[in-house]
């Protein structure tokens, strides 16, 4: 690996990385991880089938097999869409990034390759990419924030407004109550909020002293005092004062991450004397059983 300003070593070092900088850059999201990721996947409009069942619990007696067991299949729609990111870099602006990085890592062994520096720059905005359009979707109509509303089945509790340091305790628990008795329970419920709204959470709990819940991991990620609810914070909810709970793994998500199709490259091209940026990735998600979750449904 270079260990000094190399266009050519940038051009390198993407090619032989590109699958492993693009699965970087799509699965390193606040919110995908909780999810039920589907990788391999094509573009288009799908239906993911998901199987459930339920067995009959009975006295012990002796005879045959009971014909009331029940195995529930659910169909979820995902549209998968196909995003990319071009632009052209000149390549003394690449130069002052690396020097800037560079300077900042101090002296020593804190060297950083170049084409390492840039590639997790360009990695980290594909990230928020990817979480803004979890959140969002492609063109504000198959992002979670669209599909988890009151129209859809979700419920939204009585009282439901912004979140204030002075109601935030209390709107959080109004609306883990609503979510459905079949599913509170389980494990993966979790509470997506924006950074702004898990910030004025975090001084509602230390307002009332309840703050003495560590963080689950190292992002932050606390527990709803009093309940199985992780709160997690999404980039893709700035601005927003939209707030959904429900169980992680009703949350589908789906892209390829498994073919050619999906790529992150750097190519520096001698005739335009510059360096030619493009990722190339494939993003769906859907919601199993909207019913069960519950949303504030603000904007």
């Amino acid at each position: 690996m270079a260990t000094s300003f190399n266009i050519a070593a940038l051009t390198a070092y993407t090619d032989e990385l590109s699958m492993d900088l693009v699965a970087k850059a799509v699965l390193n999201t606040d919110l995908l991880s909780f999810t039920d990721l589907r990788t391999g996947m094509t573009s288009g409009s799908f239906t993911i089938n998901l199987v459930d069942s339920e067995l009959p619990v009975s006295a012990l007696s002796c005879g045959g097999y009971p014909g009331d067991g029940q195995v529930v299949y659910t169909q979820v729609p995902v549209t998968i869409d196909s995003l990319q990111s071009k632009t052209t870099l000149c390549p003394e602006d690449l130069r002052s990034v690396y020097q800037s990085a560079f300077m900042s890592a101090g002296t020593g062994n804190d060297f950083i390759p170049f084409e390492e520096v840039i590639s997790e720059s360009y990695a980290s905005k594909l990230t928020k990419a990817t979480e803004d359009y979890l959140i969002n979707g492609f063109g504000a109509t198959n992002g979670l924030k669209a599909q988890i509303t009151g129209a859809n089945g979700a419920t939204v509790p009585a009282g439901a407004v912004a979140w204030t340091v002075a109601n935030a305790v209390e709107q959080a628990l109004d609306l883990y109550d609503a979510i459905d008795e079949s599913v509170i329970n389980r494990d993966d419920i979790i509470m997506v909020v924006s950074p702004a709204n898990y910030r004025t959470l975090v001084r509602a709990l230390v307002a009332q002293n309840l703050y003495n819940y560590p963080a689950v991991d190292s992002n932050e990620i606390i527990m709803l005092p009093g309940t199985n609810a992780k709160i997690v914070q999404s980039s893709g909810l700035v601005g927003s004062s939209n707030v959904f709970a429900g169980p992680s793994k009703f949350i589908i998500a789906a892209t390829g991450l498994q073919d050619e199709l999906d790529s992150f490259r750097f190519q520096y091209s001698v005739s335009a004397d510059a360096v030619l940026f493009k990722a190339a990735w494939r993003i769906g998600v859907g919601v199993s059983q909207v019913n069960v979750f519950a949303t504030n449904d603000l904007a």
